[in-house]
């Protein structure tokens, strides 16, 4: 077992149960948020080392919840992989500059997921 937490964010119940369920059949921690908003107030609880997140969620979208992060000391240096089906070249642009690494479309292979946090956590 890895040890290592992810927390996944999404606002698609069945999206949030195949990520935490692959995640975990990895030995991966997994945690989830269904949106922005509800992943910034349980990050200090979750502590992660690595967030997972859409982009168009309802509250605060994975844009705004990326700089959210990084505009803080205590969360700026937690990697993040955008999962999304927003992949215009515009978003994916302003996907980099809120910081995130990698950026994986929708519909989504869960072994190219699971090789991506490998990269990201290595």
């Amino acid at each position: 077992m890895s040890g290592k937490k992810i927390l996944v964010i999404d606002d698609s119940p069945s999206i949030l149960e195949m990520v935490k369920d692959g995640l975990e059949d990895a030995g991966y921690d997994a945690y989830t948020a269904t949106n922005g908003f509800e992943a910034l107030r349980d990050l200090e609880s979750i502590d992660p080392d690595l967030i997972i997140t859409d982009i168009n969620m309802p509250k605060v979208n994975g844009l705004e919840f990326g700089e959210a992060i990084r505009g803080r000391l205590e969360t700026r240096d937690i990697p993040f992989i955008f999962l999304s089906s927003m992949t215009d070249d515009t978003t994916v642009r302003r996907g980099r500059k809120a910081g995130a690494e990698y950026f994986i479309a929708k519909p989504f292979n869960m072994e190219d997921l699971l090789n991506t946090v490998l990269l990201v956590l290595a």
